[in-house]
């Protein structure tokens, strides 16, 4: 993009100006004027269209829109102008921006950031970052029926018929993309291809899915992270590490038969998948480790996974899926006094979650453990009280 959202000022956004830059694909001025905060200020037909606008980047490649920038008719930035409000009123507009943008565009876009800029003590200039989506194509809700937009050199039109399956295809095969690639994943672990030998017994793989990698192109880093102790298996062992074809990956090994008993690879389009052994076959015959002290681990494994990744910018949402492997015939405690189900079944699969820009890891995860202790016979995940609240004790 143009701009950086780390690096704002109005310095940055005078360059604009001095540098005659137009409005183009991803970049679009607007001269509204936010009276006291209002988002009510504007006319019905600027907020619409700002809306319109909003949705057409994330049908397309993203985009920034500088509010409280004023352009000539060649649609040259003239004057930064504010948006007609104080800094103190922008956490009031967010708010209602935020309400707005939930109303009426549909599915709901996650990830769109708004970052004031103080021109004087009495305005400001709201930039405005709208990711691409991947959950597009996202339509503009006018109370009676759905209009879909595209962004193109410096406007929005509306998507044609085959625009529209174009999308709707991609959408429906990123969430086959999604299941496929767990599927052989879990495939490749129960033959043994994934990570040096890992034995038969039961195990746990937890996998991470962010939408954002299964985009063609998009890649991280993974030079210089042998140090860093967010990508670190479930159990928290630091061990050994190593590259490979898939990208990173740390683990350690059973002291007695020397076969890897935890790991965490880390691919380079940024989806992780950790499988825990230790916890789950070797603490005692046919008996899992306390399945609170387990889901605990794993919340607070998936904290550590949001830091790397958020670092990386790995956009969310994120798929959580988890997979209990040879599990037949296991049971486990809860709080080491409530023995649980035996486990009916060999290859075990829970609900998937979703980690969204608008919830945190509590809510998104619940699902998952909710269906893991179903799977051991127990009402829900006790992690959490009858409200749904996390509570570990």
């Amino acid at each position: 993009m143009i701009l950086d959202k780390n690096n704002l000022s109005i310095n940055v956004l005078q360059e604009l100006i001095d540098n005659k830059v137009f409005e183009n694909k991803e970049l679009e001025y607007k001269n509204y004027t936010f009276t006291d905060g209002k988002i009510s200020a504007i006319t019905d037909k600027e907020k619409d269209k700002f809306i319109k606008e909003i949705a057409a980047f994330a049908n397309t490649n993203g985009g920034v829109i500088v509010v409280g920038m004023q352009e000539n008719e060649d649609r040259l930035p003239q004057q930064l102008t504010g948006c007609g409000m104080k800094m103190a009123d922008f956490d009031d507009w967010l708010s209602s921006f935020r309400q707005v943008v939930l109303s009426k565009i549909r599915p709901h876009l996650h990830g769109v950031e708004c970052f004031p800029v103080e021109l004087s003590d009495k305005t400001i200039v709201i930039v405005v970052f709208i990711p691409k989506s991947y959950s597009r194509p996202h339509s503009f809700w006018d109370g009676n029926k759905d209009e879909f937009y595209l962004r193109y050199a410096n406007g929005i039109t509306n998507m044609d018929i085959d625009d529209l399956r174009k999308e709707f295809l991609f959408s429906s095969s990123l969430q086959n993309q999604i299941l496929q690639f767990k599927r052989d994943r879990i495939s490749m672990i129960l033959s043994n291809e994934c990570i040096g030998n890992i034995d038969d017994n039961a195990k746990l793989v937890l996998h991470v899915l962010p939408e954002w990698s299964f985009e063609l192109g998009n890649l991280i880093s993974i030079s210089n992270i042998s140090n860093d102790t967010n990508i670190i298996p479930i159990s928290g062992d630091i061990g050994n590490y190593r590259y490979n074809a898939d990208g990173f990956y740390r683990y350690s090994n059973n002291d007695e038969t020397h076969d890897v008993d935890t790991y965490i690879q880390l691919f380079h389009n940024g989806i992780i998948e950790a499988t825990e052994i230790k916890l789950i076959s070797g603490w005692k015959e046919k008996l899992i480790f306390d399945l609170k002290e387990i889901q605990s681990a794993i919340i607070q494994a998936m904290n550590r996974y949001q830091c790397f990744l958020q670092k990386h910018g790995v956009l969310k949402p994120w798929h959580i899926f988890i997979t209990l492997l040879n599990a037949k015939g296991y049971q486990t405690t809860w709080t080491y006094k409530n023995s649980s189900k035996l486990i009916d079944r060999n290859i075990v699969t829970t609900q998937s979650g979703i980690w969204r820009e608008d919830n945190n890891i509590d809510d998104a995860i619940k699902p998952v453990l909710d269906s893991l202790s179903n799977a051991f016979g127990f009402e829900r995940s006790y992690c959490y009280d009858k409200e749904g609240k996390i509570n570990f004790k």
